[in-house]
């Protein structure tokens, strides 16, 4: 049985590695004609191409930067507040539209609110873009907020109130060293979305609103199969380090652990 299962977990590394090793592959060179393997020629010419337009790039890091942080906390900050409020509330109707987000395509939203963009005359703007991803993002807090609350929190929150603690120290002594770890999730999560996102910043942002995400994209639809290799990695390695480390921040404490 111990075989077996080295076995398997092998073919399942196997499985997940292989695509990033072609990937890698074919992002050193030039070129890739049939029966290689390899890249005709090994130049490094994609990613000589991506470091060469750092202008571009730089602007679009800024961007893109700028719009993950401001998204990220007050998306985080406000769905840790309406999370608590919902618990509170029992409402099912605000949980059906705390989960709007999750039912809803965002292509079709940013289509839907292309029109009132226009009117509030931040079509085409980073303003209108960041109020857009808010409502993802804001939605995806919500929800993940409502389940912390349980009888623990409350026994907590209880505790400080007889401690004579006011509402600040609710927040700092109750609830913070609680739910840190969501929290620090949220954010990153929060992040990673408005970083990754194409479809409001190609629909609302009209191409005015320059994106990491939009200028990578812009490299796959050049045809070449070496630099759309090169932009995969570069896009694919911000989820791949925010999932390793919401898996280390959500992972179950050892008994030995200290507890706040």
């Amino acid at each position: 049985m111990n075989r077996l299962h080295r076995f398997f977990a092998l073919l399942a590394l196997w499985t997940l590695l292989a695509p990033v090793g072609m990937l890698v592959s074919l992002s050193i060179g030039s070129g890739w004609s049939y029966p290689r393997l390899l890249p005709d020629r090994i130049d490094l010419l994609p990613w000589r191409v991506f470091f060469a337009s750092r202008d571009g790039i730089v602007t679009a890091l800024l961007h893109s930067t700028m719009m993950s942080l401001l998204v990220s906390a007050s998306s985080t900050l406000l769905g840790l507040v309406a999370g608590r409020s919902l618990r509170k509330h029992a409402s099912l109707w605000l949980r059906v539209i705390a989960y709007i987000p999750f039912g809803v395509s965002p292509m079709v939203i940013g289509t839907c609110l292309y029109d009132l963009e226009v009117h509030l005359g931040v079509a085409g703007r980073m303003m209108g873009v960041l109020m857009a991803q808010f409502i993802f993002a804001f939605g995806f807090s919500t929800v993940l907020f409502c389940e912390l609350w349980n009888t623990r929190t409350d026994r907590l929150e209880s505790l400080v109130i007889e401690l004579g603690g006011s509402r600040w120290s609710i927040w700092r002594h109750a609830i913070w060293p609680y739910a840190h770890r969501l929290i620090l999730v949220s954010l990153l999560q929060t992040a990673l979305y408005s970083w990754l996102d194409y479809g409001l910043i190609s629909v609302l942002g009209g191409g005015n609103v320059p994106s990491i995400t939009l200028t990578l994209y812009s490299y796959i639809r050049e045809g070449s199969v070496n630099q759309a290799a090169q932009s995969g990695l570069v896009l694919m390695l911000p989820p791949v380090v925010g999932f390793a480390v919401s898996m280390s921040l959500l992972r179950p404490r050892h008994d030995g652990e200290k507890t706040n």
